[in-house]
């Protein structure tokens, strides 16, 4: 009896798993066929989802938009979490004009399928048709923060952002979404400058409502400086700084009195990592401090120090108070004024080597009329290598100063005397 029992399960078990494995062959055989050939597929394994799908996106490819939707919402009704399918039928509403029912379908998929970023791309595309840019901004936002690949997604998308920033409407909505702080938040920003409008209008916008960071508000600085636009450049970095405005015809902070700030028109240190930089208190009385560098004999390429100028054109005099100690390299510093066109240096100052006591050197200076909106001056190190050179010892820097100076015509050599021909009696 027992054995008679055995034979049955067995008989039982063998024919399980004989029809599980044709089941398996079944479905095997439709995913493969499935895209080569979706209807065979479908009557190898009736109501195959790939297959369902293969057959909906040929019909559509091939104009066919009635069976392409019948076949879709086929699928839905085998799988009514089918995203996919939802994003083919909103195409097909498009495509006939029925905007407000593709929205509503389009909407469903990515909500259904949220990586689906053609149904993304048909909602973005129906608002900005309709001119609602806060919604298409939502999508992009929901887009760029669930792609799998931010880095991608942002490289390709963001760049396409910035013309659109041109217009009024479009800006002030990619504002209120900055406002959120998303994670491409800084990218969008450097990206904007591909377009100069664009820039202007979202971070003037982000300016007046004081949604800039320092940061941001010092690249903007940056950018319209490297730009050429110094005036730009100049006015906003005065309406946000205090005290900036009675040192435009001076080196602001040039007492260090303030900690420089390594941006807009302030001192900028380019020493990280080759020299340390500290302060002490300056004479009596003055409220001013010096700066102390100190140069640890590492390879030192470039300027040292730079502060932008907003210098009209004219004749002024940089006069600077120094100090130093075993400053060595093999070319040593320089003083220059720099405009950042063809001109070059309009200024340069005696190399700075060795050891002196305070000394008060200073660069007289005349501004051209043409080709120089802006100046920078700079400590630079005598180098024209690539590497740089081993710069080591230490200099004091006390206040540095402007004024106006009057430049001394050029003496031009007195003519040879010529004798006349005619003798005088």
């Amino acid at each position: 009896m027992r054995r008679g029992v055995r034979v049955v399960a067995l008989a039982a078990t063998l024919a399980f798993v004989a029809l599980a494995g044709w089941r398996i062959v079944g479905q095997l055989q439709a995913e493969r066929l499935a895209n080569a050939d979706p209807e065979r597929a479908l009557q190898a394994h009736p109501g195959d989802p790939d297959a369902l799908w293969a057959l909906a996106e040929q019909q559509l490819a091939q104009g066919e938009r009635a069976a392409a939707a019948a076949t879709a919402r086929t699928l839905l009704a085998r799988e009514p979490l089918q995203g996919r399918a939802f994003r083919l039928l909103a195409q097909i509403e498009e495509h006939t004009g029925h905007d407000p029912q593709a929205r509503r379908l389009y909407a469903i998929a990515a909500q259904r399928a949220p990586r689906d970023s053609e149904a993304i791309s048909g909602l973005v595309r129906l608002a900005l048709r309709s001119e609602d840019f806060p919604e298409a901004l939502r999508w992009i936002d929901f887009y760029l923060r669930t792609s799998p690949d931010r880095a991608a997604a942002n490289a390709r998308l963001l760049p396409q952002l910035a013309p659109l920033a041109r217009d009024g409407r479009f800006a002030s909505a990619l504002v209120a979404t900055l406002r959120q702080n998303p994670p491409w938040r800084e990218q969008m920003l450097r990206v904007l400058w591909t377009s100069r409008a664009a820039a202007d209008r979202v971070y003037g916008q982000l300016d007046e409502e004081h949604a800039l960071s320092p940061e941001e508000f010092a690249g903007w600085i940056d950018a319209l400086i490297g730009q050429g636009d110094w005036d730009e450049a100049h006015t906003r970095w005065v309406a946000r700084t205090p005290g900036a405005e009675s040192h435009r015809l001076r080196v602001y902070n040039g007492d260090f009195r303030r900690e420089p700030s390594g941006a807009g028109f302030d001192w900028r240190l380019r020493v990280a990592g080759v020299a340390s930089v500290d302060f002490a208190a300056a004479g009596a009385g003055t409220g001013g401090r010096v700066m102390h560098l100190r140069f640890f004999d590492q390879p030192v390429r470039g300027a040292v120090l730079e502060h932008p100028l907003r210098l009209p054109p004219g004749a002024y005099a940089v006069r600077l108070r120094l100090r130093a100690r075993g400053l060595h390299s093999a070319g040593g510093l320089q003083w220059q004024l720099v405009c950042p066109s063809r001109l070059g240096a309009i200024a340069t100052g005696e190399p700075l080597v060795g050891s002196f006591d305070w000394i008060e050197p200073s660069l007289t200076v005349q501004v051209p009329q043409a080709d120089c909106p802006g100046q920078w001056l700079r400590l630079n190190t005598l180098s024209h290598g690539g590497k740089g050179l081993r710069m080591a010892g230490e200099l004091w820097i006390d206040a540095v100063r402007i004024e106006p100076a009057t430049m001394a015509p050029p003496t031009r050599p007195a003519p040879n005397p010529v004798q006349s021909p005619v003798q005088t009696p």
